[in-house]
């Protein structure tokens, strides 16, 4: 008997795309993923820089690959009083949660990690969606 005979055979089954909503969670996810990083960075956790990919011309003028750290961003702010507004952007825009408020606000830097743990959760769950799409519409371009 050979070590092929002992495996289940089947025929590949195609690829399935995913759809639009599928792809802007994935997305959200990814950049909601990073600031919790940099969140926990900032609090005092293991210092976080996301890498990227440059062109360095040598003195001799040959090009080169080469790592940096990309610029990154951070979704708070803190207020005055000591509170921490955090407000979660698609794009170069916050995202209305509901009409007219883009921010959620804490009292306190400690507990922003807690808040972003919670969306992480809502986006895997699709309640973000509908203000996920509303963004991605309003950001096309309009017609040619």
């Amino acid at each position: 008997m050979g070590a092929l005979e002992k495996l289940k055979l089947v025929a590949l089954a195609p690829k399935r795309k995913k759809s639009a909503t599928d792809e802007r969670r994935d997305k959200m996810i990814g950049q909601l993923t990073e600031q919790l990083k940099q969140a926990e960075a900032a609090l005092g956790g293991p210092e976080y820089s996301r890498k990227k990919i440059i062109w360095v011309t040598d003195a001799d003028g040959t090009r080169k690959r080469a790592e940096a750290n990309a610029r990154l961003r951070q979704w708070w702010q803190e207020q005055e009083s000591g509170a921490v507004q955090f407000a979660v952007r698609y794009g170069s825009k916050p995202l209305e949660m509901r009409t007219g408020l883009a921010a959620i606000e804490v009292a306190k830097m400690a507990e922003l990690p807690a808040i972003i743990k919670t969306l992480l959760s809502a986006v895997q769950q699709g309640e973000l969606d509908t203000q996920l799409a509303m963004a991605a519409v309003s950001r096309r371009p309009k017609g040619r």
